[in-house]
């Protein structure tokens, strides 16, 4: 007995069996993470050092030189790069796809172990290393500002409220803050300081030695213990300000006698300004960057953060005001449900046409059930193997729709035929699948075979592009179980013998397609009979496809259209941070002229060292249908930012990423 002859016989079991697969394939849709491209983990290591007072050359050849050639020791390095400042070295290691990278954090810490001996030996701590992740971009930006706060009250509010309770949601790896912490600034007037006999010494051990926390003790009661906390931590300004230097003349010398305590910020060359067309530029904002941790659903983990930051405007001052720059889930959510909507488009055409040429609803209904079903299947298999609802996934699920139909068609035709020549429907769709099982069985294994070296192609293209074909080859496995369960089942049962009579649509039917069947073949013969003719339309044809293939512009991912503009302002290198504060203020009023610019934010003075020649900027445009495409904004903007004294670059933010 054929395999397939128990499932048709069995009409309970196998509706059961298909009601589980709907139920799996249903739950598991819901459950299965949602981002934009599938997750890849990238080997890469960070490795960074602090050299303070030394110059990028000593650096480069003091710290990142020995680094690397112990670093160059470990096998599968496919680059170094390291990047060399005034007292920092950051030296980025990349490695082969095939190595994973927990099992690579021993090797280079073993490597920083053995370059000790070469390093300065002043050096403050000794290098460290960290995992990075290329593709871990940020999947929302926050904007906190305050009109009444100074910088460093809202650093602390950004940091203490708000960023610590994003921090503890799932799926958030990493909350990165652009902004300066709070900090008191002492400025000493050496004219005072020299007139009470002191130095910038004494003043620097006094602050040090006011300081610190030391225990208290405790008090022993007759019922209660209690533990005693000196309040020695200066905070303020103001608390700074009454710390005693010395006594001079039977009197103690204060700070304040001879300096000016200022609450401030330890880097007080970071300026971070939010615009919003027809409102004027807010500075000292703070920009919040919200990374997810790699496999976590980037929809959900924006959702979750949305719903945080809603609660905590209730919690935080009313002139603490939290607003949305850049939401990543988004782009995502509208790519997401523009290749849902295909599918469910693609699975409607596929019908209407089985049933145009078919010419009989009952014969539809089989592969109208079977389509659905072997995609819900396929849910179920992406979910035991921890795929994401991605572009390219759902892709492979439109690609595949084509297939799932063919093998419910050539079951369907068979079992119609012996129907038609007057078998009973049940004997009809047994001798239909012992008779074709070979070929529906080869045909789905030759499609198989197709997208198998999809799935063992190395690089970045092979990992990104193992989920797209794996995800076909499930779609086209589910089919063809249920070609051999399902589909001869319910050709079994619904399946009626029509006899002579043929209704007008199938009578329409045959009247235009045997027209169009007649038209093809007088063009065939036409094309047979002038073969060199034939053989000069192929060779263009190829010679076209290879012009165009070198023609055509080549990119990894299209950029698509996340809304979303990324910008570098340069200055010439040594430019200060006053200069470049200038060049700011320019390049951020003449982009929030551009009326297709809903909200913007700038940030300069944050880079390590004294050069503060580089800044970014982050613009968010308004929704697709009310401005231009993103490419033309970004053209249209490049004029306004052409200034002699600076260079502006603006990029799209890229939707897959």
């Amino acid at each position: 007995m054929n395999v397939s002859e128990i499932f048709i016989r069995k009409p309970i079991m196998t509706t059961l069996s298909t009601v589980m697969i709907v139920v799996a394939g249903i739950a598991c849709y819901f459950q299965l993470p949602i981002s934009s491209l599938p997750n890849v983990d990238y080997p890469v290591i960070q490795i960074s050092a602090a050299y303070p007072g030394a110059s990028p050359s000593t650096m480069a050849s003091a710290v990142a030189t020995p680094l690397e050639a112990e670093c160059m020791q470990i096998n599968g390095i496919t680059s170094i790069i390291s990047d060399n400042g005034p007292g920092y070295t950051t030296i980025t290691i990349t490695f082969n796809l095939s190595r994973n990278i927990d099992l690579l954090a021993p090797d280079v810490q073993a490597a920083i172990s053995r370059a000790q001996n070469n390093l300065p030996s002043d050096l403050p701590t000794p290098p460290t290393y960290s995992k990075t992740n290329p593709s871990d971009a940020p999947v929302m930006y926050l904007i906190v500002s305050s009109e009444t706060l100074t910088a460093g009250q809202l650093y602390d509010y950004a940091k203490r409220l708000i960023g610590n309770r994003i921090n503890t949601l799932d799926g958030i790896s990493k909350v990165q803050i652009y902004a300066a912490k709070a900090a008191v600034r002492v400025q000493v007037d050496p004219r005072k300081l020299a007139s009470v006999g002191l130095g910038l010494n004494d003043v620097a051990q006094a602050l040090k030695g006011g300081t610190v926390s030391i225990p208290g003790g405790s008090l022993d009661g007759d019922s209660h213990t209690f533990s005693i906390e000196p309040q020695g931590q200066l905070r303020t300004a103001s608390e700074y300000a009454e710390l005693i230097l010395s006594f001079r003349d039977g009197g103690p010398v204060r700070l304040k006698d001879v300096a000016t305590c200022v609450d401030s910020v330890n880097n007080d060359i970071v300026d971070v300004r939010y615009g919003v067309p027809g409102k004027p530029v807010q500075h000292g904002a703070i920009c919040m960057a919200i990374s997810r941790q790699a496999g976590a659903n980037t929809v959900a983990v924006c959702r979750n953060i949305l719903d945080t930051v809603e609660k905590l405007r209730g919690e935080i001052p009313q002139s603490v005001s939290i607003g949305l720059l850049h939401d990543a889930s988004e782009p995502i959510k509208e790519s997401i449900e523009d290749v849902e909507m295909t599918i469910v488009i693609a699975i409607a055409l596929v019908i209407i046409i089985i049933f145009i040429f078919l010419g009989r609803l009952r014969e539809t209904i089989i592969p109208a059930v079977t389509i659905p079903i072997s995609i819900l299947g396929t849910f179920v298999l992406m979910a035991a193997f921890h795929f994401s609802l991605d572009t390219l996934s759902l892709m492979a699920i439109v690609l595949s729709i084509g297939f799932l139909v063919d093998d419910a068609i050539v079951e369907l035709e068979n079992t119609v035929r012996h129907i038609d020549a007057g078998m009973k429907p049940i004997p009809a769709a047994v001798k239909s699948v012992n008779e074709i099982s070979i070929t529906v069985i080869s045909t789905s294994l030759a499609l198989i075979t197709v997208f198998v070296p999809l799935v063992f192609m190395s690089g970045i293209v092979g990992r990104n592009f193992r989920e797209f074909a794996l995800t076909v080859i499930f779609a086209i496995s589910v089919s063809l179980l249920l070609a051999r369960t399902l589909t001869p089942m319910m050709c079994a049962r619904i399946l009626t013998p029509q006899g002579e009579h043929r209704n007008r649509l199938q009578l329409f039917i045959d009247r235009y397609v045997g027209a169009i069947t007649r038209g093809y073949g007088v063009m065939l013969a036409w094309t047979l009979r002038r073969k060199p003719l034939s053989a000069l339309a192929w060779a263009a044809c190829i010679a076209g496809t290879l012009w165009l293939m070198v023609t055509l512009p080549k990119g990894f991912l299209p950029a698509g259209d996340s809304s979303m503009i990324q910008g570098v302002m340069m200055k010439p290198l040594g430019a200060s941070s006053e200069q470049m504060k200038a060049f700011q203020t320019k390049v951020t009023d003449r982009v929030l002229q551009d009326s297709n610019v809903d909200r913007m934010i700038s940030i300069s003075g944050h880079q390590t060292g004294p050069d503060q020649s580089m800044g970014f900027l982050y613009v968010h445009l308004k929704p697709t249908r009310k401005r231009d495409p993103i490419d033309r904004v970004i053209a249209g903007m490049a004029p306004k930012l052409y200034m002699p004294d600076g260079f502006t670059f603006m990029m799209p933010m890229p939707v897959l990423k």
